[in-house]
């Protein structure tokens, strides 16, 4: 019986390492991808999911949005933050994640990449800010659920 039970383990832990390990089984070709530069957001709507990117202390140092494009099926995030700051912008759904980095400049806007979220699908945008040293210039936040 003990040999049996221990088969079964083994099997399990097998099976568990070859999906850890081959990644998201249906990829999206638009995950990953720039919403502008594919043209997703010229069919963009706002979702009316925000949220305030705040420090330790709860000043705000930003926001983020998240976005959804009608004809592309996809969600990505907006953040708009001091010129300064830096940051990421993730947008993810139950099965996905899609993060981008950006760096000081382009008046304090920038957009993460895009996510396949097609109808019925929730995803969120959470974002990240960096507007100097210390704790108290940094801050998060992550917005409520959209569900398509």
């Amino acid at each position: 019986m003990k040999m049996h039970v221990a088969a079964i383990a083994v099997s399990a832990a097998a099976i568990s390492t070859l999906l850890l390990s081959t990644g998201p089984a249906s990829a999206h070709p638009y995950d990953g991808k720039d919403p502008y530069k594919s043209g997703c957001a010229n069919s963009k709507v706002f979702t009316g999911k925000k949220a305030s990117l705040e420090n330790e202390i709860g000043d705000s140092l930003g926001s983020i949005r998240l976005y959804y494009s009608r004809r592309c099926g996809t969600n990505w995030g907006e953040a708009q933050v001091p010129k300064n700051a830096t940051g990421s912008i993730t947008v993810f759904t139950s099965s996905r994640r899609v993060s981008f980095t950006y760096r000081a400049g382009n008046g304090g806007h920038h957009w993460g990449d895009m996510v396949y979220a097609p109808s019925g699908v929730c995803a969120k945008a959470s974002g990240t800010v960096a507007a100097g040293t210390g704790r108290v210039n940094r801050g998060s936040g992550t917005t409520g659920a959209a569900c398509g």
